[in-house]
């Protein structure tokens, strides 16, 4: 599992060089990220290019946005967190914390049956709790 955000691109300094990498890093063409945006596919080439030195605010917050990025970040003004991953999991791609990364995989070392008895504490927790108290004998 690879980092979305690495160091290497939180010591980057351009928009074009942080918006680059992290659409190399997602897998995504400027056509795609046009499409998940509303940004137009010719500004976003423009951005990556270079040949947009200073865009828009209201140009980069989708991108922002859709990243998960503050605007200043995207602009290599602030730092950029080191410690979100991407994770595939059931045909889909998720951004996560290393804490919940970990806890996922402390959960995927459990037995079947551990796994099963945690689902159904999890199952359970969900419900809606009744206004009554049940009370329950031991057999014995």
């Amino acid at each position: 599992m690879e980092k979305l955000v690495s160091a290497e691109v939180a010591a980057m300094s351009t928009v074009a060089e942080i918006l680059t990498t992290l659409m190399v890093r997602a897998g995504l063409s400027d056509n795609e990220l046009a499409d998940r945006t509303g940004i137009p596919q010719p500004t976003i080439s423009r951005i990556k290019n270079g040949n947009s030195r200073d865009p828009r605010d209201s140009t980069l917050r989708p991108l922002a946005e859709y990243f998960r990025l503050s605007v200043s970040q995207l602009r290599g003004d602030v730092p950029l967190p080191t410690d979100r991953v991407c994770v595939a999991a059931n045909d889909q791609v998720v951004e996560v914390d290393e804490e919940t990364l970990h806890l996922a995989l402390a959960i995927q070392s459990l037995s079947s049956s551990e796994r099963g008895a945690l689902q159904a504490l999890v199952d359970s927790l969900s419900q809606p709790k009744a206004c009554g108290t049940e009370v329950v004998k031991k057999a014995g």
